[in-house]
């Protein structure tokens, strides 16, 4: 059961102070999040769930507590334990004195996967009325940003994704990054003229941002090997066409200048570019 479109278009409508968040943490306890982080992003649910036990059981400020508890809650989402999901959720509530706008979200999914529907409005209503209350321009726009991250992650909801990254832009236009996001989610969905749309208008604002250079430069990959049905660099390098070798060529000399170290991609430069 899906949440009802009118209570999305509702929360749509308003913005939300999701996680602008600053970690008061150390760099182990940062790289064990984003460790957890990435396996969540990937949808790798049990493993997510397993290095947020091990971020939460090594690191114990109040901000580890909320990230690894919202954590559990997605990743347990994810897996269709919507009970534990609820049980975690509240435990970033009780941490956070109800504000933590991540753990009314994830509160919200599980109890309307439960059928909870009047109790998924009421967790919803919780993220509009901290939304309504948080003065801060940017963390505004930043937290529109996080929401659409999460609709397109765990509602598959695209438009609903587009409308709050659209009001982070509104807001907060000369971010790359809602650019950068905005354009690695269409390629995702293999919307890749509607991805370097995106791209282009990252690079006029900041022509050498690393972070957007490497997403083209993955988006790039990710749309030959699309076409080409392989990822083999030999095999590409004799489908491509000449102005598609030009512009990964492009994409990836940009990436290396600008200090991005991947070996697979050095490889790739090395057999197609040179």
């Amino acid at each position: 059961m899906k949440i009802k479109a009118t209570f999305l278009i509702t929360l749509m409508l308003v913005c939300n102070t999701l996680c602008a968040q600053t970690f008061t943490m150390g760099k182990k306890c940062r790289a064990s999040l984003e460790t957890a982080e990435t396996a969540l992003k990937s949808q790798i649910y049990d493993q997510a769930l397993e290095q947020y036990n091990i971020f939460s059981s090594k690191c114990k400020t109040k901000d580890a507590k909320e990230a690894a508890a919202v954590g559990k809650a997605e990743a347990n989402n994810g897996l269709n334990n919507f009970s534990e999901a609820i049980a975690q959720a509240d435990i970033a509530l009780k941490v956070t004195k109800n504000k933590s706008l991540n753990g009314h979200f994830q509160k919200a999914i599980a109890q309307n996967k439960m059928g909870d529907i009047e109790g998924s409005k009421k967790s919803l209503n919780s993220v509009m009325t901290l939304t309504e209350n948080n003065q801060n321009i940017k963390e505004k726009a930043s937290n529109y940003a996080l929401m659409a991250a999460l609709y397109e992650r765990q509602l598959n909801e695209i438009d609903s994704a587009q409308v709050y990254l659209n009001k982070a832009k509104e807001i907060d236009p000369n971010n790359v990054g809602f650019l950068i996001q905005e354009g690695t989610m269409y390629s995702t969905l293999k919307d890749f003229n509607r991805a370097f749309q995106s791209y282009d208008v990252a690079k006029a604002l900041d022509p050498n941002n690393l972070e957007l250079a490497t997403a083209r430069t993955n988006s790039r990959l990710r749309m030959l090997e699309s076409k080409y049905e392989t990822s083999k660099a030999q095999e590409l390098r004799s489908k491509m066409t000449a102005d598609e070798k030009s512009k990964v060529c492009k994409d990836l000399s940009t990436s290396k200048a600008l200090g991005l170290n991947d070996m697979n991609k050095d490889l790739f430069l090395a057999l197609v570019c040179n």
